[in-house]
């Protein structure tokens, strides 16, 4: 795996790269956030240069983790999050997490670089797949809480 040059400052895909190595650490240690950061650059060099987009996401994961699993829950048809695969889970997560705590980086963005990674790290399956629960999600978040009710007709 190649990193970014030391002069030049990672990407925000790069970034998303790394959030993504940290969580699948998290998932597979059981360590938190702040240990698996800690250890990281020990393990991974680039995790020295890493951005503090990476960082972010990273503690937003854990931080919001209930809600994020929620969310993605309800947007599932037919699978429980036990039946997603880890990486396709881990990039769910990690996507659901920069749709709902990163409101500086538009829903289609964050869709697209997640189904970038999912090409380059998750099964052939797996792009169409996070594609459509992402999709959902976006639209279930966009749907209005209260329905406005017509109680009389216009003239």
């Amino acid at each position: 795996m190649t990193g970014p040059s030391p002069s030049k400052k990672p990407t925000r895909r790069e970034a998303r790269k790394l959030a993504l190595i940290a969580a699948h650490a998290m998932e597979f240690t059981g360590y938190g956030p702040v240990e698996t950061l800690e250890v990281l650059p020990s393990i991974t060099p680039q995790w020295a240069q890493a951005p503090d987009f990476s960082r972010e996401l990273v503690m937003a994961l854990d931080e919001h983790q209930s809600e994020i699993e929620t969310d993605i829950e309800s947007a599932l048809e037919h699978w429980t999050m036990d039946r997603v695969g880890t990486v396709d889970r881990i990039l769910l997560r990690l996507a659901c997490a920069e749709i709902n705590y990163f409101p500086d980086v538009p829903p289609r963005v964050t869709i697209n670089e997640y189904l970038e990674l999912a090409k380059k790290y998750a099964g052939d399956e797996s792009p169409a797949f996070i594609n459509g629960v992402l999709d959902k999600l976006v639209r279930l978040k966009q749907k209005p809480d209260v329905q406005l009710v017509k109680t009389r007709r216009g003239r």
